[in-house]
């Protein structure tokens, strides 16, 4: 919201209730020490004073004859009291001093005077009515003093609350005057205390559009107005978002006397709530491309059961039911027949056999590398590379470095996988000379190599988005153990599949 200016970067002023306006409020301070050291010097110098102009007025009421009006004097002590603040100095005075006046009518020498008494009495009465005065104008200043000091903390306390409001916040009077402003609220629109207080606001920001002027007016005649959600776009281009109330304030008797504003930037919480749901999004697209993945990978199992059960079918059993009738054969011949004819078809059936054993171990070996469990990731992956060599003709090499002895099962297994899905990848599609397998430990991890020197393929923009069941299973594998999966590939050029797992306890444990 722009209470201030959509050209000035962005100003904008809630508010809240106060029951007085109060003006810029001074920062209270107590007495110091040299102070109340000059203060209770002051007090005792004007009590000895008093004391001492007691004792003088006695002596002299002591040497003057009975019937003079010396007694009135003692007036003069009881007044300067009135320097100290205390009750119990005045009181201690004028009952001193009404006992010094009857003290000295009988102690003075001499005939006591007619009117004596009517004056001794006069002055008793004088000093009873100047100690009443006195006591009750220290009351009154104590009474003031605490309500002074009352005020004064109440101020402080509103200062220290507008000034380290968390939010920017703003007092005005009705002619939209400043009253006060928060710390945040300085920081925000980089002004200062001299900048603003008994300003106007529309002096300071005269580019103030006319709907917020019109948003004070309706705060100024006692409506309060908020915004949860306030969105507007600076000079320079960038979204702003704010939070902002404007309430009245009220004076004693019950008018408005202006309005307070809050407003709180709630930019970087619009900006997090925005790329939460793009998240959210990413997540949806990525559970629903999950989804899909598992659906290809149970077809893709599918599809391997029946490629099993047929070559079981088509291939071994076939073999197998062969081999029966050749046994069959065999024990049908009669004695008689030569020996060179038996032990020919013996050695057939046990060729037979022999590579009915390899071909089964071949596929079981598909099925499960035990050797992984025996002999470690190292001999499994040569003997992986020996077999694909040996059976498509292809020329190629292994590259093994620092691979430690002992490799927890889950990451010796999953690079393995990744070894055998590359090398189908370049037996089907690659049109290959030339395979180069690398097997290397780092301080990141144990990661494998496959590169051949093939037709390749275009890679999508998105690289680190593999298309293919095959390379994305081979993702899948290493994301499960928190790796990186990389393919670079150029048409002419072949293709490098790059797989690195950690070794950690914490990846090993996935």
């Amino acid at each position: 919201m722009g209470f201030l200016s959509l050209q000035n970067q962005t100003k904008a002023f809630p508010s809240s209730t106060v029951s007085d306006p109060p003006a810029p409020i001074p920062l209270l301070r107590g007495e110091t020490k040299s102070e109340k050291e000059t203060k209770n010097y002051l007090m005792l110098s004007s009590w000895l004073a008093s004391a001492g102009i007691a004792v003088v007025l006695f002596v002299i009421d002591l040497l003057s004859p009975l019937g003079y009006a010396v007694c009135m004097l003692y007036a003069l002590p009881v007044l300067l009291t009135r320097l100290t603040p205390d009750l119990q100095s005045t009181m201690i005075m004028a009952g001193a001093t009404v006992s010094l006046t009857w003290a000295g009518a009988e102690l003075s020498p001499g005939a006591i005077a007619q009117h004596d008494s009517s004056n001794r009495i006069m002055a008793t009465a004088l000093l009873l009515g100047i100690t009443w005065i006195l006591v009750t104008q220290k009351q009154s200043a104590r009474q003031v003093k605490a309500a002074q000091e009352a005020r004064g903390e109440s101020e402080e306390r509103l200062r220290l609350f507008i000034e380290h409001a968390p939010v920017a916040l703003a007092m005005f009077d009705r002619d939209m005057n400043y009253l006060a402003a928060s710390r945040r609220w300085m920081t925000d629109y980089g002004l200062s205390d001299r900048d603003v207080i008994d300003r106007s606001h529309y002096e300071i920001f005269p580019e103030i559009p006319a709907q917020w002027k019109a948003m004070h007016q309706r705060g100024l005649a006692g409506e309060v107005v908020r915004e949860e959600e306030d969105r507007f776009e600076r000079a320079d281009g960038i979204e702003q978002w704010l939070c902002w109330e404007m309430r009245p304030w009220q004076t004693s008797d019950g008018r408005v006397g202006g309005i307070i504003i809050f407003t709180e930037n709630i930019t970087e919480r619009k900006r997090a709530e925005k790329v939460l749901l793009q998240n959210q999004k990413a997540l949806s697209d990525q559970q629903a491309e999950l989804q899909a993945l598992t659906t290809e990978l149970l077809w893709a199992q599918e599809q391997e059961r029946k490629r099993i059960a047929r070559d079981l079918h088509d291939d071994f059993t076939q073999r197998l039911a062969a081999l029966t009738i050749d046994l069959q054969r065999l024990s049908s011949f009669p004695t008689s027949e030569s020996g060179a004819s038996h032990s020919s078809l013996l050695m057939q059936m046990g060729k037979k056999t022999e590579q009915l054993t390899t071909e089964l171990q071949r596929l079981a070996h598909q099925l499960h590398p035990s050797l992984l469990e025996h002999v470690g990731l190292e001999a499994a992956i040569r003997e992986c590379v020996d077999e694909f060599s040996t059976r498509t003709g292809l020329t190629t090499e292994v590259v093994i470095r620092e691979v430690p002895a002992a490799i927890p099962l889950a990451q010796a297994t999953c690079l393995y996988r990744i070894l055998q899905e590359s090398l189908q990848n370049v037996k089907k599609h690659a049109g290959a000379a030339n395979v180069l397998v690398r097997l290397l430990c780092t301080r990141n991890g144990l990661g494998i190599c496959v590169h051949d020197d093939g037709c390749g393929f275009e890679q999508s923009k998105d690289a680190a988005l593999p298309k293919g069941l095959g390379l994305t299973s081979m993702a899948e594998r290493v994301r499960t153990l928190h790796g990186t999966f990389h393919v670079r590939s150029k048409v002419g050029y072949g293709t490098e599949i790059h797989a690195w797992v950690s070794l950690s306890e914490t990846s090993s444990a996935h």
